[in-house]
């Protein structure tokens, strides 16, 4: 297979999502650098959008992480490893942080990213 990469998913238009998105696909930039991150930049912003389930069906800004392929060797070797395993857990802990850290924008949950 050769389908390889990090990527996120929101749900279709515009959405408090977006902005969550976009700090996860910031902070994945900072720490996959030689990696390939997987971006759709169509509607304005990085993530892909989907009419995923999980991400319909919530009360809060959410977004599905894919953390790169267990069926590609390269991207199951990144993942297996310490610093793979470091670096996933950063992107997404700094991407949430960064979120939370930036005001909501016009009085909503609508958060504006960086």
């Amino acid at each position: 297979m050769n389908a390889r990469g990090w990527s996120c998913y929101t749900s279709k238009g515009d959405t408090a999502a977006d902005a969550l998105a976009t700090c996860l696909c910031e902070a994945a930039a900072k720490y996959f650098k030689d990696l390939r991150i997987r971006t759709d930049f169509s509607d304005g912003d990085p993530d892909f959008e989907e009419s995923f389930y999980i991400l319909r069906h919530t009360t809060c800004p959410a977004v599905l992480v894919e953390n790169f392929f267990y069926d590609n060797p390269d991207d199951l070797m990144f993942l297996e490893s310490e610093e793979g395993k470091e670096l996933v857990t950063k992107v997404i802990v700094e991407g949430v942080t960064e979120y939370l850290s930036t005001p909501p924008r016009n009085n909503t949950n609508n958060r504006c990213p960086s």
